[in-house]
């Protein structure tokens, strides 16, 4: 509401009052401008900034930032359940960009033609028991074909590239009738490289009635490339029909094919129990190329690998082969160039063919185990040791040791019936970047002090706020006051005029 005062009298006692009234109007002005700085200052303290995500990337402030890779160029893989979306794929470009305990997810083997950058980080505790969709056609040292399944990581790889990925503490352990090759990797290559690679503590068994299987310590059956792999394995092959003479093959580097093998370390323990044609070797159980035509102009590369470890086998077959080296079991085509080979190998044969070969030399193993805490630096394991027989073996990895005091969100929760959001951060201990599933209604305990903060932050910019009204309330009132008091001023000047009017 506006108020108008009419002030009448003499022109020099019209001009006082009016002075009266622009002071305190100044007066007011200069108090309500000054309110305005603390209301604007709150008003600033409420905004807030924030990255925004777009797809597997975050545009502001993202830890994900540095990754070294771009999304055009790889798809990242960050979780375990990003893994298993991913190998629903059979082509593509991957990078995995932190280590992955598959811990409870029965892995269905990948048939993948594309790029695997596995960016120097491990997949722990690899649980495999079945093969692969596709299968592949495999050639046994007569020649004859095979359509095969493969067990591994991947079931079947074609022109495939795989590099910098580690593998610890995996079980690959397939039942089957089926002409199949399993190893930690791949059980099936197809003209495609392997190349620095670590496979630790892990454990391969193939039980099977076909004619042609077998096991490898990196990959299975094929053709393309290994280098600079380092795997630490046990094999495990069990022939379960006495009646056929099958063609079985068991290798430290690959099991049968015309793969190269460069600068390869290998320590195996392998255990074989067949009933038809063994064909075993440190390195690889049997070097053959194939087909006919290519064997003819194929010059190979083996080249700087070393084996350590024992096979321990039987041949059950009257018409014996028993294969078993250092190197190769058996070589076909004596066509590659070979050099810089260095073993320190025990060929292990036995006779009693009613025992199956299996690691734990007892019937009725047991175990006692002790667990080696996670690093900073190094995973975490169990190791299982007999108490019977002394067999010893390790499993049960666990990720490194983190700490990580604050996480950004990198790919939000779409729901609160499972955790399918992205979280990231920066361990302080490693310097690496962290990554955890979170679901959208739940806040993780040890983010649950970042969560209080919060809390606090929002009510104390409430509380900042309440103070403001209140001091443009009291402003307001000042204000008020003086003006009421110029208007009573005013109005007793006036009195006064019309006094001494009246004593005149």
């Amino acid at each position: 509401m506006a108020v108008e005062i009419v002030l009448r009298g003499k022109k020099g006692t019209n001009m006082f009052n009016k002075s009266y009234i622009k002071k305190a109007a100044a007066i007011a002005a200069v108090i309500l401008a000054a309110t305005a700085l603390p209301v604007n200052m709150a008003n600033a303290d409420t905004q807030t900034t924030g990255s925004s995500v777009t797809g597997n990337n975050v545009t502001a402030g993202s830890v994900a930032e540095n990754s070294g890779s771009t999304a055009a160029e790889y798809t990242e893989i960050r979780t375990a359940s990003e893994l298993v979306e991913a190998a629903k794929n059979v082509t593509g470009n991957y990078k995995l960009m932190t280590d992955i305990d598959m811990t409870g997810i029965e892995w269905t083997p990948w048939d993948f033609s594309g790029t695997f950058d596995g960016n120097g980080h491990s997949i722990l505790n690899l649980s495999v028991k079945t093969v692969s969709k596709q299968t592949m056609m495999t050639y046994d040292g007569n020649r004859k074909e095979y359509e095969t399944y493969g067990a591994g990581f991947f079931g079947m790889l074609k022109d495939a590239k795989v590099t910098g990925l580690n593998i610890y503490g995996a079980r690959v352990e397939v039942t089957t009738t089926e002409p199949c090759f399993a190893a930690p990797i791949a059980g099936l290559a197809d003209n495609s490289d392997i190349s620095d690679c670590t496979i630790k503590d892990t454990y391969v068994s193939l039980t099977d009635s076909a004619k042609m299987w077998g096991t490898g310590g990196i990959a299975g059956f094929g053709s393309g490339n290994l280098d600079g792999i380092t795997t630490d394995v046990t094999l495990v092959c069990v022939d379960t029909d006495a009646e056929v003479r099958d063609e079985q093959f068991m290798g430290g580097a690959y099991a049968a094919g015309f793969l190269n093998i460069r600068n390869c370390s290998i320590t195996i323990d392998g255990y074989d129990s067949d009933h038809g044609y063994v064909h075993d070797g440190g390195l690889v159980g049997m070097y053959m190329v194939y087909p006919y035509e290519l064997s003819q102009t194929y010059q190979g590369e083996v080249l700087n690998n070393k084996v350590k470890g024992m096979i321990t086998f039987f041949e059950d077959n009257t018409d014996r082969r028993a294969y078993c080296q250092a190197n190769m079991g058996e070589v076909m085509n004596w066509t590659y160039a070979y050099s810089g080979f260095t073993s320190d190998f025990k060929r292990n044969e036995t006779y009693d063919y009613s025992v199956t070969l299996l690691p734990e030399m007892c019937s009725n193993p047991s175990y006692t185990d002790t667990v080696t805490e996670a690093t900073a630096a190094d995973f975490g394991y169990t190791t299982h040791t007999c108490s019977t027989c002394g067999y010893t073996y390790s499993d049960k990895y666990t990720i490194h040791e983190h700490k990580v005091d604050n996480y950004s969100v990198v790919k939000e929760a779409t729901g609160t019936d499972k955790k399918d959001g992205i979280e990231a951060g920066t361990c302080s201990l490693c310097n690496q970047t962290v990554y955890r599933e979170y679901a959208a209604n739940v806040v993780s305990d040890d983010n649950a002090q970042a969560a209080d903060n919060k809390v606090s932050d929002v009510n104390g910019k409430k509380e900042s706020s309440s103070i403001v009204v209140i001091f443009v309330v009291i402003v307001v009132v000042i204000v008020a006051a003086i003006i009421i008091t110029v208007v009573i001023m005013a109005q007793n000047n006036k009195r006064k005029r019309r006094h001494n009017r009246r004593r005149r």
